[in-house]
This record gives C-alpha cells, structure tokens and sequence, in this order.
C-alpha cells in the first residue's frame, strides 16, 4: 500500500463519487479508478459497491476507512511537528501558561532582556500539545501528572487573604471568618478558583465572588477600597500595597497549592528551550525565597 493510494480512498470514500473526487484531486478518473482497484487487490477485498447510479462504502471499506484515517491524520501531523521541533532548536520557545501567568510572565520578560534573540510563543490553551515548558497548578481534584511532562518541579506556597488596610482582624485568621465577605476575584484563573472553591467547601461555605477582573492591579486596588476580600497566594502573585491591602494569615496549614513548572520531551539538550526551563527554575526559586 501507498500513502497516495490511501489518500486517494480516503478523498472517495468521503465522497462516494469516483467522478467528482477524480476532479477534487486534479486526477484524471481512470487513474483514480485504477488506484482504487489496486488497493482492493493488495487487500483482497472490495472497498466500495455500487448503490443506483453511486457508490458506496461496503462493510470491509468502512472498516479499513476508521483504521485509515486516524493514521493518515498523525502522518500529516508530522510535517507540523517537525516544523515546531526545529523552531524550538532555532530559538522560538513555546510556553505553555496555565497558573501563576505573574511570575511566569515576569521569568519570561528577565530571560528575553538577556538573550533577545529568543522569541515565545506564550499559549494559555491546555488542548495544545505543542509546548516546550508548562506552569501550571494540580488542584485538588485533578491528576498528579501534568499532560506531556518528562520533568516536573513544584514550587509549594501558602494561601492567604488579602484585606484592606484598615481591615479589624489580625496577623491570622480561620478560613471560616471570610464565609460571609464579599469577594474579588482575579478572572481566568480557573485553577487557582477550583483550589480555592474546595478548601472553603471542606469549612462548609462558597464564597460569594462580588467582583472579577483580567487584571491583578485592579483587583487590589477594589481590595484597597474597601470593596471585598481576596485570596492571594504567598508569592506567585507579588507583594501587596502595604499603604492600601495587608495580608492575613490563614490558620488551616493545608490552605497551600503548588505551582508546576514542567518541560516535556521537546527540550532536547543544548535548545534553547532546555535553557530557558533552567533559567525559570532558578528565577522562581528565588522568587520564593523573597
């Protein structure tokens, strides 16, 4: 069997007509028709039997279409796969940005200033296999692995809530005293939310999301005036504005997530990808050590 003798089939089969696939295909339709009897011969069945003045796919046709056509779409993946593969080796790094968008930005931003040869493509789709680093969040219901990942480093930090400055609770406080505030949200952050949603579930409240925003300066200047609370992890997301917002201390110890940061199999020694995943590796640490 050849690749185009199963194009060919696959281009017929979908539409059970020699003549108009033969002109789809800039094909003239004996030689379409001639291929289609050679795949039949090397099989030794028939792909197609006639329906009126049609075709149609025959029972063996149908069933050699779906074992096909999965394995023509991953052959014509490749070329695709290939392309991103070498942009990677040419200084094009692809990451993947799930969680903590703040301090993966900011390693990205340091990394580009010393080598400004390196472009990202930065992409927030969890569908996209196509990704050389990953930050990103396990929640509390999700797996333990990260999708593609060879090497994975965890970053643990706690989660507190974020008060106005004049708030009257204290250094520490239980999750269950904020069941009844008013919350700001930083949206898109699905992750975190389903991190945060379940630990209050476990104090038997959901918090009311008053106020969302793409933007975390906005949700601190909202905290800042008065208008809700919000939760806000130890270091991922930046130091408060002690002149508006304070940080209040949550008493659960188990109020904690862990950001991920990953690299799959596309970081081959000596790529530019490989260095920028070592490079963020120690520009989050640090991070964490402030």
């Amino acid at each position: 069997m050849e690749l185009l003798q199963l194009r060919y089939f696959l281009a017929v089969a979908e539409s059970e007509h020699m003549t108009n696939t033969a002109k789809l295909l800039h094909i003239a339709q004996p030689a379409l028709t001639q291929s289609i009897h050679r795949l039949e011969q090397e099989l030794g069945v028939s792909l197609f039997e006639r329906a009126g003045r049609g075709i149609r796919l025959s029972p063996a046709g149908a069933y050699v279409r779906d074992r096909v056509k999965p394995a023509m779409e991953t052959l014509e993946n490749v070329a695709r796969d290939v392309q991103l593969f070498q942009q990677g080796e040419q200084g094009v790094v692809r990451v993947g940005v799930h969680a903590a968008s703040g301090v993966a930005v900011d390693g990205i931003a340091a990394y580009s200033e010393l080598n400004p040869h390196v472009s990202f493509e930065i992409t927030q789709d969890e569908r996209e296999r196509h990704r050389d680093v990953i930050v990103t969040t396990i929640t509390p219901r999700g797996s333990s692995t990260v999708e593609n990942a060879v090497e994975k480093t965890p970053f643990s930090e706690r989660i507190g809530i974020a008060v106005p400055a004049g708030s009257a609770l204290g250094e520490t406080a239980s999750l269950s005293d904020f069941a009844s505030e008013r919350f700001i949200a930083l949206a898109g952050s699905r992750r975190f939310r389903e991190v945060c949603d379940t630990f209050c579930a476990r104090r038997a409240f959901t918090p009311h999301i008053a106020f969302e925003s793409d933007n975390p300066l906005v949700v601190k200047k909202m905290i800042g005036l008065g208008l809700g609370v919000g939760f806000w992890p130890d270091h991922s997301w930046g130091d408060l504005d002690p002149k508006s917002c304070r940080l209040v201390h949550l008493q659960e110890p188990e109020f904690t997530r862990d950001v991920i940061v990953a690299k799959t199999s596309r970081c081959t020694p000596d790529s530019e990808a490989q260095r920028f995943y070592e490079f963020l590796l120690d520009y989050v640490a640090k991070r964490w050590e402030e």
